[in-house]
């Protein structure tokens, strides 16, 4: 009696370590998935992708994860695993939106050829192009204009790709913007322009880009500001020889 009971016993302990080593699998199976999604390592992502039941929320994590990293072949594999093109991590960054501020062009053609929402945007930071406009990410605003993006999109507050590029003097995505049909004198709620941006900044090379657009010197911002009374404000001597050169008063 005593010799079954223990036997018993002893398959009851087999019984639940199947369970927690079970268990332990799946969990290692997760976290593996996601550190060499993160590291890009591609045979062991497509490993486990290809004999593992993983989860939609580890496989989502995992995703997010070669995504900012940058591994567009990883990216690749995940999208052909069903992931949601358009998923959206804590930030709210689409992965086109991610892939494009930080100059992934790989990635970023990757997910345009797969479908991905080219004009997806956060209310914050908006979208994918204003994103690389931003950044000077000169390829990834290429294949994001070419795949249809909205050149004259509004950020929550009012600011554009143009906006943006002229705020941070990159002169070659401000002709790029301008090529594709930015509007050269869009004022935001506060009546600014790029030509203001570019001149508070003194950015010399943007504000000749600009006026070479035709931008206008003379419109106002609500406060009454200019460019040229911005770039005199900060004494750009350049930039007010220019503008005075253009007209401006």
């Amino acid at each position: 009696m005593t010799r079954l009971l223990e036997n018993k016993f002893a398959g009851w302990i087999v019984f639940l370590l199947s369970i927690v080593s079970t268990e332990a699998w799946s969990t290692n199976t997760g976290s593996e998935l996601i550190n060499a999604a993160d590291k890009g390592n591609i045979p062991l992502v497509k490993k486990i992708l290809d004999t593992q039941r993983i989860d939609q929320e580890e496989l989502n994590a995992a995703f997010l994860a070669a995504v900012k990293k940058g591994h567009a072949a990883a990216v690749e594999r995940f999208l052909q695993a069903g992931v949601d093109i358009n998923l959206r991590a804590d930030d709210h960054y689409t992965p086109l939106m991610r892939s494009a501020r930080d100059g992934r062009d790989q990635a970023v053609e990757i997910l345009l050829a797969a479908g991905a929402d080219v004009n997806a945007a956060s209310d914050e930071d908006g979208t994918a192009l204003m994103l690389a406009a931003e950044k000077d990410r000169r390829k990834a605003i290429d294949l994001l204009l070419a795949a249809k993006a909205e050149v004259n999109a509004k950020r929550a507050d009012s600011m554009t790709a143009l906006t943006l590029a002229a705020q941070q003097g990159h002169r070659q995505v401000i002709q790029t913007l301008i090529n594709a049909g930015a509007d050269v004198n869009y004022q935001l709620v506060n009546g600014a322009t790029a030509l203001m941006l570019a001149a508070q900044h003194g950015h010399l090379g943007a504000v000749h880009t600009l006026l070479a657009a035709n931008a206008n010197p003379n419109l106002k911002a609500s406060n009454g500001a200019t460019a040229l009374t911005l770039a005199k404000l900060y004494h750009y001597k350049e930039v007010i020889e220019l503008l005075i050169k253009a007209g401006a008063k």
